[in-house]
Parts: structure tokens; C-alpha cells; sequence
């Protein structure tokens, strides 16, 4: 009884000691930063006023009002910053990231995208190039930014091999580097054979694993290579056998289809196709 009589007192207390020209700061001190756009730091002192005084009306419709604002004026940025980064835009995108932080602060995904893109930024500000070397790049960092080593290591290796710029050549070696120490433990089931890129070396494992019989592990490498190049037909093509063996025929169509919107004069897939169907006739 003593224990909450005495925390009754210390409660009382505490909240009569805040004046109503206290209560006045706060507000002030919300609308300041409401107007400032900054919207989580308005909605945390309007949730003070409702600690010190539960029956003050306005914060709480003050608050939904800053969340609707802080929603509407946060898509937009959201959507740049996203469009910014995936186009290898990466000092842009840290750019919008502040502007998005400085409004909503307690947004964990924009700030571990932020500093990630701060570690890359070193290496490579932009990655804005056509050709398949820089559209490798920006696979590689859109994949380290959603948190998948494995794509990330693939496509940063593979652009090194690929590279025929010698300007870059410091760089991509500097970006490779980077993500091998980030990711040790994938980058030791890496095991990289002289005079062939990555991409013909998954390509070949996968055709091994066919002819082994194999044909999980020929589609999980027929799947790396694709996470890389999606339009590489021999990849689709070899993941289709793989699941036409398995007699998985609805797959094996669905990846020999892809191959025929790339090449649409590819001999060898119509004849697959026309195996296909002959199978799926005898069933």
C-alpha cells in the first residue's frame, strides 16, 4: 500500500509541476517543426502534452493530421529515392534519403539504405552507363542493398571479368574487394576457374549437372546466372531441360517460351517445345 500511495504522490506530482506555460512550449515547439516538415519529431511532442495532460483534445487530432501530411509528402520521395538508386544514381539517392530522414526519422529501411549507399558512393557515385557491364553494376548494388550476397558477389565479380574500360578497372577491382571482406563465408563457396567468366562457368556447372542427373542443382545455377543476365537464353534454356527431365513440363514450357521472346528463331527450343508436347500427349 505504502509502494502506491507513494508512487500516486510522485505521479501527481510530476504532472502538476508541468505548468499550462509548459504545455504552451510544446506546442509551439510542435508547430515549429510541423511547419519545418519535419513531422515524427511534431508527433513526438504532441504525445508529451497527452503524457503530462490525457484530456487535451487538439494533439490528437494534430497528430493524424501531421501522419496524413508526413504520407502524402513522403510517396513522392519514397518513389525518387527508389527510382534514383535502381538507375545507379546513388549520390542523388542519399540525397533524397536526407530529405526523407529529416521528415520521418524513425524510418529504419531509408537509413540503412542510406548508409549503404554511402559505403558504394566511394567506388562508383553514379553507375548510369548502358552496356552490360554497368547494367551488371547496378545489379549488384540494388542486390546488396536488399540484403542478397550471393547476387551481390556474382554480379561485381562478373563485371570485373567483363570490364573493357581501363578507368574503371581501379574501381570495380575496389568494389569487388569491399564486398568479398562484407561477405567472406559466400565468397569462400566461390571457387573461380581461369580463363572463364562467371557466367560460363555457372552455365557449364549447370549443363554438368544435367548430364549427372542433377537437375536441382542445375536449375539453382541456371537461377544465379539469371539473377545476373535475365535474357540469358542458354541459362533458360538448360533450366528448361532440367525441368522437362523432372517431368515438370508446365516449367520446362514456361522457360523455353521466355527463350523464343529473346530468339524467336531458335531452332533447337522449338524442337524442345514440340517434344514437350508429344510427352504431354502420352500422359
Amino acid at each position: 500500500m505504502k509502494k502506491s500511495a507513494s508512487f500516486l504522490f510522485l505521479f501527481v506530482f510530476f504532472n502538476l509541476a508541468f505548468s499550462e506555460e509548459d504545455i504552451s512550449a510544446l506546442y509551439q515547439e510542435a508547430i515549429k517543426y510541423y511547419n519545418e516538415s519535419k513531422y515524427t519529431t511534431a508527433i513526438q511532442y504532441w504525445k508529451r502534452i497527452l503524457e503530462i495532460d490525457p484530456h487535451q483534445i487538439p494533439p490528437k487530432k494534430l497528430i493524424e493530421i501531421a501522419r496524413q501530411k508526413m504520407q502524402k509528402e513522403l510517396k513522392p520521395l519514397l518513389h525518387s529515392f527508389t527510382g534514383f538508386y535502381q538507375k545507379g544514381r546513388y549520390k542523388t539517392a542519399v540525397q533524397v534519403a536526407v530529405k526523407i530522414l529529416d521528415m520521418d526519422p524513425a524510418n529504419e529501411e531509408i537509413k540503412k539504405k542510406k548508409e549503404k549507399l554511402e559505403k558504394v558512393i566511394p567506388f562508383f557515385e553514379e553507375a548510369t552507363g548502358k552496356g552490360k557491364f554497368w547494367k551488371v553494376i547496378r545489379i549488384g548494388i540494388n542486390a546488396y542493398l536488399n540484403d542478397q550476397p550471393d547476387v551481390v558477389l556474382d554480379a561485381v565479380i562478373y563485371a570485373s571479368q567483363i570490364n573493357t574500360e581501363p578507368k574503371n578497372t581501379e574501381k570495380i577491382q575496389k568494389l569487388v574487394s569491399f564486398f568479398e571482406k562484407l561477405y567472406p563465408e559466400e565468397r569462400a563457396k566461390i571457387k573461380l576457374i581461369a580463363g572463364m567468366n562467371l557466367i560460363t562457368q555457372r552455365l557449364q556447372s549447370a549443363l554438368d549437372s544435367i548430364y549427372k542427373a542433377d537437375y536441382t542443382g542445375a536449375i539453382m545455377e541456371c537461377d544465379r546466372v539469371l539473377k545476373i543476365d535475365p535474357n540469358n537464353t542458354l541459362a533458360l534454356m538448360r533450366k528448361g531441360s532440367a525441368y522437362y527431365a523432372l517431368k515438370k513440363y508446365s516449367q520446362a514450357e514456361r522457360n523455353w517460351e521466355k527463350v523464343l521472346k529473346i530468339d524467336p528463331n531458335n531452332r533447337e527450343v522449338k524442337k524442345f517445345l514440340k517434344a514437350l508436347r508429344r510427352a504431354r500427349r502420352k500422359k
